[in-house]
Parts: structure tokens; sequence; C-alpha cells
């Protein structure tokens, strides 16, 4: 078949027509997909200009959300230092009653309640976290928050300890007053000879056991005792029996039994000697397999008995005092003076410090101080020392103080929690401390939640004017896109009737044929 041949008109529009089409149907993609670039066959430079900036803004995007989530961490910090902050001013307030009144039971009461007030606020410090994130809550809780995409701009936030007040760690201390602050109240020896109980202190020997050379030597073999025998103990009236064989067959086995018993502390030495310290008296006896009585040829010493007072007696050897305690004292109105507990200070200590006040004679007695006030009015106090573990007995408890007045036994008081008003002093210090703290971190934080949110903002904007950019590069302009596809139109349809004019020559032609 031959091929088709066409005028130089008809091919000429027929092109024409082919062109705008194609032009139609470019203009058309635009409009439906809103760019004039969809792939890089469109344009290479912009294309990937463009995916280059929306890939910033996609990261950009990814890191706002973090931000956004560090602002809700560091507003809900916020709302814990308030919340902490108003339990502060109540706290204040219940240290001002107590310093108000002078009965201790009050006193207790307040004291009692001042020390809920410090558990709600580490409860509140424990609950202000925010998806595993609590800057109230100490270690393992700083926040790191990134404002680009390889980290190189950041922001570290410091986590603060507020869920535990009287450690070591709290970034403030509020003392819990039945752990810390203890106060005898004051007793009034007004021109009269009173005693008062100081406690034993704690003795120290040896049971030396004849024939014995070390630790593990056999307690069956040696004199005067046997296998079966009953080694019996009595320690402060209750009565231990050790058991030859059954309990133990070495003299570090005894030594050991005898550590297990409370209030004693036994160790055996490398030459078979056990060395023994209790506050108690301790007797031994020795009974033999057979029932009878032995007089426990073996243990050389068959009892130890606690010392009693003396002058030179370490006040931080006995039972109701430790390092860090204050003996307070003045006679009648005059300026209060303190007598530290620590290394080296002596009963005679507390003695000459109680006669330096005025007509005063103190002698010890016992176990207990007889003071004689003479012509003076006066008044000695205990205050336990801070994170001290000691119960003050007697003298820090009461139980060993006697007042004779008047033909009257009067026995001291405990002073109960805030017992003393230097102690109220101090609690109130502490509140004041916490709350310069507190306010300062809550500065802190306000400033740290600036910056975050500022950098909100400003990653906001900046994601915007990235994608602004890339639409510059790729989106297309509907109204200018519209235009064309009329005009297209228009062009289209002139090219189909230029091109129908241009076939008329072929139709003459056929019109003369018929």
């Amino acid at each position: 078949m031959a091929d088709i041949t066409l005028t130089a008109a008809v091919r000429t529009n027929l092109n024409t027509l082919q062109s705008t089409a194609s032009l139609i149907s470019d203009t058309q993609e635009r409009l439906s997909t809103g760019k004039k670039v969809n792939s890089a066959l469109d344009n290479p430079n912009s294309f990937f200009t463009a995916s280059s900036l929306n890939s910033r803004a996609s990261d950009l995007s990814n890191l706002q959300d973090d931000i956004g989530q560090s602002v809700s961490t560091l507003e809900a910090a916020d709302k814990g230092i308030n919340g902490i902050d108003k339990l502060l001013d109540a706290a204040k307030g219940k240290a001002n009653q107590a310093l108000q009144t002078k009965d201790t039971d009050t006193r207790a009461k307040y004291a009692a309640e001042y020390n809920e007030l410090l558990t709600q606020i580490e409860d509140i410090a424990k609950d202000s976290g925010y998806k595993g994130k609590n800057l109230l809550g100490g270690d393992g809780n700083d926040l790191k928050v990134k404002f680009n995409e390889d980290g190189s701009s950041d922001l570290n936030i410091t986590a603060v300890d507020y869920t535990d007040l009287d450690s070591d760690n709290a970034s403030f201390k509020l003392d819990s007053i039945g752990a810390t602050v203890k106060s005898q109240e004051e007793v009034d020896f007004a021109h009269n000879i009173v005693e008062l109980g100081l406690g034993a202190e704690k003795f120290t020997g040896s049971i030396a056991v004849t024939g014995a050379t070390s630790q593990s030597s056999d307690l069956a073999g040696l004199e005067g005792l046997a296998a079966g025998d009953d080694l019996e103990f009595t320690v402060d009236g209750q009565d231990y029996v050790f058991k030859i064989g059954t309990d133990g067959d070495s003299v570090d086995d005894l030594a050991q039994y005898l550590n297990d018993i409370d209030g004693v502390s036994a160790s055996a030495g490398l030459s078979g000697t056990i060395e023994i310290s209790s506050d108690n008296d301790i007797a031994f006896d020795v009974t033999e397999l057979d029932g009878g009585t032995s007089d426990g040829a073996a243990i050389r010493s068959a009892s130890l008995t606690a010392g009693t007072l003396t002058d030179s007696t370490d006040l931080n050897s006995l039972e109701g005092f430790a390092n860090g305690d204050l003996i307070t004292y003045k006679a009648d109105n005059g300026e209060e003076k303190v007598l530290k507990v620590e290394d080296g200070v002596k009963v005679s200590d507390l003695e000459a410090a109680l006669e330096s006040v005025g007509d005063v004679d103190v002698q010890v007695a016992g176990n207990r101080l007889q003071i004689d006030a003479n012509d003076v009015d006066l008044k000695i106090g205990f205050r336990q020392g801070s994170g001290n573990s000691t119960n003050g007995a007697e003298l820090g408890s009461g139980g060993g103080v006697t007042v004779d007045k008047d033909t009257q036994a009067q026995q001291q008081r405990v002073g109960s929690g805030w017992g003393d008003d230097s102690l109220i002093e101090d609690s109130l210090e502490q509140i004041r401390q916490a709350q310069l703290d507190l306010r300062a971190q809550a500065s802190t934080f306000g400033t740290n939640l600036s910056v975050v949110t500022n950098r909100q903002d400003f990653t906001r904007d900046l994601i915007n004017t990235l994608e602004v950019g890339a639409g510059k590069l790729t989106l297309a302009d509907s109204n200018l896109e519209g235009a064309n596809l009329s005009a297209l139109n228009t062009q289209n349809q002139i090219a189909t009737s230029t091109l129908s004019l241009a076939t008329q020559a072929g139709q003459s032609v056929l019109q003369l044929i018929r």
C-alpha cells in the first residue's frame, strides 16, 4: 500500500495540534498536582533543591515534637514547685504556731503535722514527672533538649531532688522533727538538791580460758570442762545456756554465742581469750554432764560487772549520749551556756560547767550526778544532735531526772518534738532556706522554659521558611496555569480549524471526480 502523502500545510497544522495537546496535558498535570516540578525530569535543579529543603523541614518537625514534650516536662516541674511552695508556707505556719505555745503536747501535735507536710512535699516531688522524666526527682532525670538535626545545638537541664528531704542528696534539707531535733524540757532546780541520771557506761572485760591457746581450742579438752557440760550465763537477769558439743566445740564458738546475745559484744582473741563489752553485768556457772556443778576451772573470770560513773568517764561512752549532743544550762535569768558532747569531754567537764554558773555543788553518786543549787535557780536542758541515733537515755528522755521540791517528787517531762524554742527557730530557718532555694530553682526552670519555647517558635518559623522556599521551586501558579490552559484550548481549536481549511483543496478535487 502506498504511503499516505500529506501536504505541507496539513503536516504543519498536524504538528501544531500535537504540540498543543502535549502542552495541554502538562498544564492539566500541574493544575491537578499543584506543582510545576513533579519529577527530576521537569527541572532537576529545582527538584533536588526542593527535596533537600523539605527533608530538613521534616527533620525539624520531628525535633519540634520532642521540644514540645520538653516544654511539658518543664511545666510539670513548675507545677510541682508551686505546690511545694504552698506546702512550705503551711509548714512555716505550723512552726510559728508551735513557737507561740509552751505546752509540749501541743508542740508535739504541731510537730507531727509538720512532718506530714514534709511527706506531702516529697510526694508532690515524686509525682511531678512527665513521660518518665521528673526534674524534681534527682539523679537520672536530667533533661537534654536538642534544637537541630545533628545535636550540636542543645540545652541541658539539670534535675533537682526534692523526693527525700532529710537525705544528703536533697537539693534543700528539711529535717523531720522526730528524727533530728528533740529537746528535753528544762528542769528548774530552785534551791534544792536533785539527782541527775546519766546512765551507766559500757564495761569491757575478758574471759580467760585456761589451757586455750587459740580461737579453735577444743573446750571439752580443757581442765574442768567436758563434752555435754552446760555453760550458763546470766546477762541482765536473763539466763542463757551454751552446751559444749551441741552449741559448739571451740573457744570461737563460745564467743560467737555470747556475741549473739543482745547488748553483748564478744570476740575470741588469738590466744584463746574472749573479749567482752556489755552494758550489763554478766555472771557464769558451769553444770557438769552428770548433773553436778563445777568451778569451771577453765574459766577464770566467773563474773564481769558493769562499771559505775566516775569523774573520768567520757560522756560519749554513756548510754544516753553521743557526739554532737548538747547539754544546755543557765543560772537564774542569765545567758544560756552549752556543753557539747564530743571525744574527750568527761563527767568532770559537766560538773565544772554546772558549778561555773554560781553557788552550785556537783558530785558523782553511783550513776547519777547529785546537784546542790544553794542560792541559784538552775535550769538544765538536753538537745540530741542532728542525725543522732541515741535516745538520750535518762537525761535525754527524762527517765532518770528527779526533782524533789517542797517534799513532792516530780519527774521531768519528756520534751516531745519541738521542746525548745531554738529548735523551732532552726526549723523556720530551714524553711526559709528551702524557700529561697525553691524560688531560685523556679527561676532557673523559668529561664529554661523561656529558652525552649523561644526555640520552639523559632523552629516552627524556620520549618515554614524551608517549606515556602521549597514551594517556590516546585509549586505551580494555579492562576497562570489556568490562563495557559485556556489559551492552549483556544489555540487547539484554531489549529483544528486551520487543519480543516488545509484539507479543503483535496476535497475540491474529490468533487471534480464525482
